[in-house]
């Protein structure tokens, strides 16, 4: 295809350009098919200079993606192997790790998921297992030496009863290899089971409760170890934490009683001491809360580079609450700057029982594994 403008400058333009209307742009000719179909540098350029998006799982047919800046909201199909009732999903490049349950109590099931590309892999327990527990807790990332060697962390808690010594208390599953292996790392604490971790930069990341003080618990997908990094701030019982700024973490703390938020980050998580400093902090009490409450799922949110809050939530609405509107908010130190309302749910539609409203996501054209 012909072109007066030199290739670095359409280089540049395409790592910009959203990863929905690059796929429509394949076919343009076989150089551009090329990139953006098989160039990993070029992929991993685009999803660097990316932007958040959130997803929300709508029903089982329907996934919505609202790019907040723009306040464009997306509608696609859900693929029909993936329309299960109940998802607990975590983020890594684009790629979504996804838990599914049919029903509650059911044996749930394990997929990865890229929502752009509308490409899913099943993953399979490894013998002698035939289904995962729900009691498992699951990390997503990356092995830094090899960042498309994408790996998925599968642990769970053997109680001093359970006599199963087959049942393996921490696994690994790469990409690249297709398969699990057991491996020996551990921690003495206990996950914050409140509190969704979060993968940053390859590792991933939770809450850990101890007696007299919280710590942030990581994963190292490099060295496949668990390590305590820093202190975690001890304020309220509403916490979200989160990635901020890329190689961060943030983490929002509320008072359910009077809405006060406080954020506090961190320095690099790549430094050699890493803390959490208060950040901002908003006192107006009209501000949703960072929890589930009732029939509500939990809002998805992240922080913003100019101290604000950015959420995608829902609230009961109707002189008998008998609906929900799902509301984009902006909130800064000052108090709500945005409130969008995106849509709405009558209060007996038949939509998933989710626990989170929506999911902090980056589309990207990272390929799915076959």
């Amino acid at each position: 295809m012909g072109s007066s403008l030199p290739f670095d400058l359409i280089l540049e333009i395409l790592q910009r350009t959203p990863a929905e209307s690059l796929l429509r742009f394949k076919s343009t000719c076989k150089k551009w098919y090329e990139l953006i179909s098989n160039d990993k540098r070029f992929m991993y350029k685009h999803l660097d200079k990316s932007t958040k998006r959130f997803l929300r799982i709508e029903n089982r047919e329907r996934v919505q993606i609202l790019d907040p800046v723009t306040e464009i909201l997306a509608v696609s199909t859900i693929p029909n192997e993936l329309r299960h009732k109940y998802f607990t999903l975590i983020h890594c490049d684009g790629l979504m790790l996804g838990m599914c349950y049919e029903e509650l109590g059911s044996d749930p099931n394990l997929a990865v998921w890229n929502p752009v590309m509308r490409k899913i892999k099943w993953i399979k327990p490894s013998p002698p297992l035939v289904c995962y527990w729900g009691s498992d807790y699951l990390g997503f990332g990356y092995d830094k030496t090899f960042r498309d060697n994408y790996k998925i962390l599968r642990f769970t808690y053997l109680g001093d009863d359970d006599d199963d010594e087959s049942y393996p208390k921490c696994q690994i599953y790469e990409f690249n290899s297709g398969s699990w292996r057991s491996i020996e790392a551990k921690f003495d604490g206990e996950i914050d089971v409140e509190v969704d971790g979060v993968s940053v930069n390859g590792g991933m990341y939770w809450i850990e409760l101890q007696e007299k003080k919280n710590f942030i618990l990581s994963f190292d997908f490099s060295k496949e170890t668990f390590n305590r990094i820093c202190d975690s701030p001890l304020y309220w019982d509403i916490k979200r934490l989160g990635c901020f700024n890329g190689d961060r973490l943030s983490l929002l703390q509320q008072n359910e009683a009077t809405r006060e938020i406080h954020v506090s980050v961190t320095n690099k998580l790549s430094d050699e001491v890493v803390s959490f400093s208060r950040y901002f902090s908003v006192t107006l009490p009209d501000i949703p809360l960072f929890r589930s409450i009732d029939i509500l799922p939990l809002p998805g949110c992240f922080i913003g580079k100019n101290r604000n809050i950015i959420a995608w939530c829902e609230q009961l609405v109707g002189k008998y609450d008998d609906h929900t509107s799902i509301i984009l908010y902006e909130i800064g130190e000052g108090g709500v700057t945005k409130r969008i309302r995106t849509g709405r749910h009558e209060a007996d539609e038949d939509y998933n029982d989710l626990d989170n409203c929506s999911y902090v996501y980056v589309p990207s054209l990272i390929p799915v594994p076959e």
